[in-house]
């Protein structure tokens, strides 16, 4: 019998075709930082993290050994990492994490043949289920409303979904092109929480009030035009902020779409009119088809969203000064010592992201 996934309907073909030139015109955009990486896919190093981090797990020093698994995974992915990092993750108590891992771990061993993984992972599944805490995220109709969670841009196909999420404090925020932010925090906690959160429809911002001798020459100079102040540095670390702003959302969609994944696969092969004693049926092989190309995309998304906040964390670091700010800093030190000057710039850890503030107050 031919599988099903052969007779793939058009518009998936066309997704996946889709998909792929995303992949390799990402992978183009991306080489000069792919070059400059150190150690990317390094065998003996992803070895050596695997082994320390499964070090730190024995002695219960769980914070220190899960950034060394989840390295060790990129560099090298296999299921056995994968499946330790879903341990730590769980001792952590980043529940929603650690399920998502078990799912995808639980994949990758049937399709390897490999019963005694698949039946580790679906044990710690099942008893990590009851326990997951989730966010339903409801918005009013606002145009080009998007809507992030700590960060991690959230599809519209997301909302009015009950989302698995890691316990503890969260951010959420609603942005749109005209209207003013909306953001809230929401605490979860972590036995099989619920947290609804109503997004309300944003309200316009009010009109931007001119800003007295914002524009033209300064005084006693010879005038500096958009091109000079785009010149130097200003350029590249433009390009940064661009490459790693689109990093984080393509992260964030890759993230939903693995947790949808898992949902799907795990709701077809508990429903007994699709998968009755796990023997999957057309329809049920057509879900579990379903959630693999979901899961599929959010492998890719990962990965390009990690290329693409890593690229541009490059372009931005080693960008110098612009025509623009190296005139501000010449004025900034005939000013007064009580100035405050500072500015801000992206940090990227092996936890996420966030904004920093540099300077002299």
């Amino acid at each position: 019998m031919i599988p099903s996934r052969l007779h793939a309907p058009r518009a998936l073909r066309r997704a996946r075709l889709a998909l792929a030139s995303v992949v390799l015109a990402s992978a183009a955009l991306l080489a000069p930082a792919s070059a400059a990486a150190q150690g990317a896919g390094d065998p003996t190093l992803a070895q050596t993290l695997f082994e320390e981090g499964r070090r730190l797990m024995e002695a219960k020093s769980y914070a220190e050994a899960c950034p060394k698994l989840a390295e060790s995974q990129r560099l090298r992915p296999g299921t056995g990492t994968l499946l330790n990092l879903a341990l730590c993750n769980e001792a952590l108590g980043r529940t929603a994490t650690a399920w998502g891992q078990f799912k995808e771990a639980l994949f990758a061993s049937k399709k390897e043949g490999n019963a005694a993984r698949e039946a580790f992972a679906q044990e710690h599944i099942s008893a990590l289920e009851p326990r997951l805490s989730k966010i339903q995220l409801n918005a009013e109709s606002t145009p080009g409303l998007l809507i992030r969670v700590d960060g991690h841009d959230i599809p519209a196909a997301a909302l009015g979904t009950r989302i698995p999420i890691d316990p503890g404090s969260h951010e959420v925020e609603a942005t749109a092109t005209g209207y003013t932010v909306w953001s809230t925090t929401v605490q979860v906690g972590e036995n099989a929480d619920l947290k609804t959160i109503a997004i309300p429809k944003l309200q316009p911002a009010p009109a931007a009030a001119a800003t007295p001798g914002a524009q033209g020459p300064a005084a006693g100079g010879g005038g500096v035009g958009n091109g000079a102040s785009a010149g130097g540095g200003g350029g590249l670390r433009t390009a940064g902020f661009v490459i790693g702003g689109a990093g984080a959302a393509v992260l964030g969609v890759g993230a939903v779409f693995g947790i949808l994944a898992a949902g799907q696969a795990s709701d077809a092969e508990d429903d007994p009119t699709l998968c009755p004693a796990k023997q999957c049926s057309p329809r049920g092989r057509e879900e579990i088809d379903a959630a693999e190309t979901k899961a599929l995309v959010s492998t890719i998304g990962i990965g390009v969203g990690v290329a693409a906040l890593g690229a541009g964390a490059i372009l931005v670091l080693t960008s110098g000064p612009s025509t623009a700010e190296g005139a501000r800093a010449a004025g900034a030190r005939r000013g007064s010592p009580g100035r405050v000057r500072a500015r801000v710039v992206p940090l990227l850890g092996a936890d996420g992201g966030g904004v920093g503030v540099l300077g002299r107050f």
